[in-house]
């Protein structure tokens, strides 16, 4: 379509220039003779149509013709090209709507690729947390947890032909998790007799870390015993008080490091007074605000 306008010009422009060109006729003039007039008898000149010879008259005649064929011609394909150039417009008009539709497509199916790869975006966001929840689940369900329990105790004995027993508290290590715990370290414990009820400002100060002791492990479900005993040996007649726990009371606390099987380390802090009962079985409970564990 493009191609095909500029060669319609190029016919008009040759065809124009095909029209002929009139020629210029020069009447014969016959002899000059002096026939200038006087005032007295002025000279008239009139003026005669020059006469064509059937030949010029019939050339004339074919020149107007050819001309006003190509006026015709002229007038026919300046119309044509007026209904080409309409049409051509027309074509343009619907292209340039075309070429709008397509760019707001465009725009629509770009917004619409970014809202999919914004939900792709946090639903890939949303399966990372949930499988982050299963594998801290998992974690949760089969590491180990170490926890104190009361256990049992040995009161203060003066026996004779064998070594004197001092207070002694017994409490036991139980791992309630599903695998063992690694590394296990008690790293502070310590027995007291202490006043009860003890004072509130009472620090269960831990001793020193014990070098020489190695790590141990602790399978799932299984119980150690973590004996403490007291430093020093209390008057006999307090002995029935400190057992049953009146004005003053066995005590026992301490700290216990360990690893689990995915390689986190946990530690156990507890504080526990024991008394006996009175079929000399031990229970106790556990001190407010000195029991922890991760």
């Amino acid at each position: 379509m493009r191609l095909f306008v500029p060669a319609i010009l190029l016919l008009t422009l040759s065809l124009s220039s095909q029209q002929p060109q009139s020629k210029s006729k020069q009447p014969k003039q016959g002899a000059t003779t002096d026939q200038r007039g006087t005032q007295e008898s002025p000279f008239v000149v009139k003026t005669l149509p020059v006469q064509k010879t059937p030949e010029e008259a019939t050339q004339d005649k074919a020149e107007r013709d050819q001309k006003a064929e190509h006026d015709r011609d002229l007038v026919k394909l300046t119309f044509a090209l007026a209904i080409i150039a309409a049409f051509q417009l027309i074509v343009y008009g619907y292209q340039a709507k075309k070429l709008r539709e397509t760019v707001e497509s465009a725009g629509e199916q770009a917004e619409a690729m970014e809202r999919h790869i914004g939900e792709a975006a946090r639903s890939a966001n949303a399966m990372e947390q949930v499988v982050a929840s299963i594998n801290a689940g998992n974690r949760a369900v089969m590491r180990a947890y170490l926890a104190v329990t009361i256990g049992s105790a040995i009161y203060q004995e003066r026996r004779v032909g064998q070594p004197d027993l001092k207070f002694e508290a017994r409490p036991n290590l139980v791992n309630t998790g599903n695998t063992q715990a690694r590394k296990v370290r008690i790293m502070q414990r310590k027995a007291a007799i202490l006043p009860n009820p003890h004072p509130s400002d009472f620090v269960f100060q831990l001793p020193d870390d014990d070098p020489t002791q190695g790590d141990s492990v602790v399978g799932a479900h299984l119980t150690y015993i973590l004996n403490s005993v007291v430093d020093d040996f209390v008057p006999d007649v307090d002995i029935q008080a400190i057992k049953e726990g009146t004005g003053q009371a066995l005590y026992v606390w301490g700290l216990v490091t360990y690893e689990d099987i995915f390689g986190e380390k946990h530690r156990t802090k507890y504080a526990l007074q024991l008394y006996w009962l009175v079929n000399n079985t031990v229970g106790g409970f556990y001190v407010p605000g000195q029991n922890d564990a991760d």
